[in-house]
């Protein structure tokens, strides 16, 4: 999400993005589909309405460009 400045994005969502992003580039130990289908079940439970949606789509661009 590189329009949306972090001060912006809710707090639940960029502790979600920060463990799936560290899971996905650095740890690599669980295959990344596993990883996104966590974070957006997490991101329904704790979230706004909106957070699974966009949580999916940043994560999914990171897994494009990576």
């Amino acid at each position: 999400a590189p329009s949306w400045p972090l001060n912006k994005i809710a707090k639940v969502d960029l502790a979600i993005l920060r463990l799936s992003v560290y899971e996905l580039l650095i740890e690599k130990k669980t295959p990344q589909k596993v990883v996104i289908d966590e974070a957006v079940e997490i991101a329904k439970e704790f979230g706004n309405e909106s957070s699974s949606s966009f949580i999916n789509g940043v994560l999914g661009t990171i897994i494009k460009n990576a």
